[in-house]
């Protein structure tokens, strides 16, 4: 796994989504899309104004520019249109794992293929691309929407981390652990590929 791929810019994209890495040019469109409470209904994140949702796009631009992380503005190739967010994070090149998170999409686009594919073309990444022998996913226990989606993949149940996240409203979280492994890979992206294939159809 190599530090320097994540500076590299370097898009990643499907059949309907383009994965450009985040500049500041996105910074206003994304900020106004993640002001939308529906999105963190089930999050551990609360974004209640503009101002948070700004906040919560220049920490991302930090990272990237820090070398720490790697997020991604999700464009709908249809539209041309911004429709979320994610990111490829906790990369470490000793231990060859990372993490696929921060992902946040507008509701127009849920239970569609965008979150599918972007999952597919992030596990691609990790597995082709960094050389990586583990990639994980951490979801809010409340969060079952979102549990279902990573399960529906094929990524592998691991454990909670009970009482692990505290909302600013005082709720706590446990957060659900999954994980892939390298082994397990073509398995997942043959299983990933025929679920986009009949959502195409």
């Amino acid at each position: 796994m190599s530090v320097n791929l994540l500076t590299a810019n370097t898009g990643l994209e499907g059949d309907t989504v383009m994965l450009e890495p985040l500049e500041p040019g996105h910074r206003t469109a994304l900020a106004e899309l993640l002001n939308d409470p529906a999105i963190w209904q089930f999050t551990w994140r609360t974004v209640t104004c503009l101002e948070e949702a700004e906040a919560l796009v220049d920490e991302a631009l930090l990272a990237r520019s820090a070398g720490k992380q790697l997020p991604f503005a999700v464009i709908d190739k249809r539209s041309g249109r911004i429709v979320g967010t994610t990111r490829i994070a906790d990369m470490s090149t000793v231990h060859r794992h990372a993490e696929i998170g921060y992902s946040w999409l507008t509701p127009s686009v849920w239970r569609t293929s965008v979150n599918t594919e972007c999952k597919r073309l992030l596990l691609a990444y990790c597995f082709e691309e960094l050389n990586a022998l583990r990639v994980q996913f951490s979801v809010s226990h409340f969060n079952e929407r979102s549990q279902r989606a990573v399960e529906r993949i094929g990524a592998v149940r691991e454990g909670v981390l009970r009482r692990a996240r505290v909302k600013p409203d005082g709720s706590i979280h446990d957060v659900v652990l999954y994980g892939i492994v390298d082994g397990e890979w073509p398995v997942v992206r043959a299983r990933i590929d025929g679920l986009l294939g009949k959502q195409y159809v």
